[in-house]
C-alpha cells in the first residue's frame, strides 16, 4: 500500500514537473508586440520642427525593428532546424508571433499621420529615407502591382 501510494506520488511529481517545464518554456517563445499610437493627443500643438523630429525618430526606430526582425527570423531558422533534427524543446524556444511586423507597421502609420499633420500646418511633409526598406519589407508581404505598358 505505501509502495503503490509511492508511486502515485513519484508520477503526479513527474507529470507537475513535465507541466511546470512546459509552460516555462513555451514563455521564452518570444515577445509581445508595442505598438505606438498613430496620433496623440499633442499632435495639435505640433509645430513643422517637432513634426520632422518625430518623423525621423520614427524612421530610426524602424532601422533597429527591422534589424531585430531578421535577427528574430534567423533565429527562428536556426530554432526550427535543431528542433526538428537534434533537440524537439529547441522548437518551445521559437517565436511564431512576429511583433517587429506590429511595430514597424503601427511606425509607418504614424508617419502617416505626421505627413497629415504636416500638410495641414502648411509645413513641407517629412521625406523618408527609407523607401528601399519599404520596398523590401512591402515585397515580403504584398504583391507586385501590376505595371501598366503603353
Amino acid at each position: 500500500m505505501i509502495l503503490t501510494w509511492l508511486a502515485n506520488m513519484k508520477t503526479k511529481l513527474i507529470l507537475t514537473a513535465c507541466l511546470s517545464a512546459t509552460l516555462v518554456l513555451s514563455g521564452c517563445g518570444g515577445r509581445e508586440a508595442h505598438p505606438v499610437a498613430s496620433t496623440n493627443p499633442s499632435d495639435s500643438v505640433f509645430d513643422c520642427a517637432g513634426i520632422n523630429r518625430e518623423f525621423e525618430a520614427n524612421e530610426r526606430q524602424i532601422l533597429i525593428t527591422v534589424k531585430e526582425r531578421s535577427q528574430a527570423q534567423g533565429k527562428n531558422i536556426v530554432l526550427g532546424a535543431t528542433g526538428a533534427l537534434l533537440f524537439f524543446p529547441a522548437l518551445f524556444f521559437m517565436d511564431p508571433k512576429s511583433p517587429e511586423k506590429v511595430e514597424i507597421d503601427s511606425l509607418r502609420n504614424r508617419n502617416k499621420v505626421l505627413e497629415q499633420i504636416a500638410r495641414t500646418k502648411r509645413c513641407t511633409p517629412p521625406q523618408s529615407q527609407l523607401k528601399e526598406v519599404y520596398k523590401r519589407l512591402d515585397g515580403s508581404t504584398r504583391p507586385a502591382e501590376p505595371s501598366s505598358s503603353h
